[in-house]
């Protein structure tokens, strides 16, 4: 499922649920984080992706992001790297909060893949 939530600044940010595991109470967890998005890094990366299947296929709910200025998402890339680690703690907060789990199990554990 594709939606956007909102970063700590109110940034649109472009998120990539997914699961195909059994219908559980729980699943394990894991946020994947692309390489620097004006390099050309976005959640559409070739390991980005390798590693969404694979963590899929293990049962894993998987998470990828298009950090501030990539893809979808709004705002522009900064060089401190601050606003971006926003992002992700946003998108944390996203998935551990029962609204976009409604459909999926809850997470009980989380993997952080950063860049």
């Amino acid at each position: 499922m594709s939606l956007f939530i909102s970063s700590k600044d109110k940034t649109p940010i472009e998120i990539l649920v997914d699961y195909n595991g059994p219908k559980l109470d729980q699943a394990p967890g894991i946020i994947i984080a692309h390489p620097y998005g004006p390099l050309g890094g976005n959640m559409n990366n070739n390991v980005v992706m390798a590693l969404k299947e694979y963590f899929l296929n293990q049962g894993y709910i998987t998470i990828c992001l298009n950090f501030r200025g990539c893809g979808h998402s709004k705002g522009k890339t900064s060089w401190t790297g601050m606003p971006e680690r926003d992002d992700y703690i946003s998108v944390i907060d996203a998935i551990l909060d029962d609204q976009i789990q409604k459909e999926l199990p809850k997470v009980n554990r989380l993997i952080l893949c950063v860049r």
